[in-house]
């Protein structure tokens, strides 16, 4: 049964004000200072990992700024059973907390860092902390665990730097580079920090993107080897170029197709960038399969409240029956290709 990644977003606020991003972060809107409970978290945790699912990614918000942060690896590996846990970040504090995780058992460090330029990185993000960024980034690879750098490139911003931008991971010992594009739709939802972006450049998200195809061909001559992955059962497709240096460089493509199911029948917004990649867990305990619309969402606190393990196993199995019947759409679909998918 094809089943989706799961990401839990563990609080509601980051600290920073990318204009590429929304002060939710991954969550739908969500009240400032929420933080998802550790028991809740755990709770949920098994009934995903009833279900299959042995790979789990803690996103926000951002979990460097999560109290419990440590605690919640170490029983999401010792308790819940996850062989897999991925935490992603851009706060410094990760790095101050990159020995801890490591010896509870994280197994991946997801670090965002746009730019090489200090000035640049403050007008992004509306934070001047870049080289206590790259010092967090040099701190979890030296744990040993591996770290993928994540890089949203935007033209006229950063596009110009990607080289560099590589050159640098490859230096620090990074294992993967993963190149994002705009999410264009992104300012479709009820938050957004674009604004932020038509003040300071006068531009709009859709101004920003960059074709991840333009990247792809210097890449291409320089790799010494090329594949297509797919990130967990219904993520977008992706090329990974293996460097000489061994380090990954990931291309993800939002418009190279997304897969859809029964809850985006209807919907103003379709087609979308991200579709029904990701369950994701919101730091006030919802069950959410879209980035975009706050009304397709699965209350969960009643039942974890209630400590009712038998429903919320039923919800996050139905959940899980919506992802199995899940169909792509390629980006360039024509109407009869998307009539067949439906088939």
């Amino acid at each position: 049964m094809r089943k989706p990644q799961v990401r839990v977003t563990v609080n509601s606020r980051c600290k920073r004000s990318c204009y590429y991003c929304r002060p939710s972060g991954e969550a739908v809107a969500t009240e400032s200072g929420t933080d998802l409970a550790p028991e809740q978290l755990i709770a949920v945790a098994k009934a995903v990992r009833a279900q299959g699912v042995e790979s789990i990614k803690l996103t926000g918000g951002d979990p460097a700024l999560y109290g419990p942060l440590v605690e919640v690896v170490r029983r999401l590996r010792q308790e819940a059973g996850m062989s897999e846990v991925e935490v992603i970040s851009r706060h410094p504090r990760i790095g101050e907390l990159a020995p801890a995780l490591a010896e509870a058992g994280v197994t991946l460090f997801n670090v965002s860092l746009d730019t090489l330029d200090a000035g640049l990185h403050h007008e992004i993000c509306g934070v001047n902390d870049h080289a206590e960024v790259l010092a967090a980034i040099e701190a979890c690879v030296a744990t040993g665990v591996p770290v993928k750098v994540n890089v949203v490139v935007m033209d006229g911003i950063n596009a110009a730097e990607i080289d560099p931008l590589i050159a640098w991971c490859e230096e620090a010992g990074v294992e993967s580079v993963k190149l994002l594009d705009i999410i264009k739709d992104l300012g479709e939802g009820s938050e957004s920090f674009a604004r932020r972006l038509e003040i300071k450049r006068s531009r709009n998200l859709p101004d920003l993107y960059v074709s991840m195809e333009e990247l792809a061909g210097d890449l291409r001559v320089r790799a010494i080897d090329e594949e297509t992955v797919q990130q967990g059962g219904l993520g977008h497709p992706m090329t990974v170029f293996t460097m000489p240096s061994g380090t990954k460089v990931v291309l993800k493509d939002s418009t190279a197709g997304a897969w859809y199911g029964s809850v985006c029948r209807g919907c103003p917004l379709f087609p979308c960038h991200d579709a029904l990649m990701a369950l994701r867990l919101t730091a006030d305990a919802r069950l959410q399969f879209c980035l975009l619309r706050e009304d397709v969402t699965v209350d969960l606190a009643p039942l974890l409240e209630k400590d009712d393990q038998e429903a919320l196993a039923a919800q996050v199995e139905a959940a899980f029956e919506m992802y199995a019947a899940a169909y792509f759409r390629p980006g360039d679909a024509t109407p009869q290709e998307l009539l067949e998918a439906h088939r």
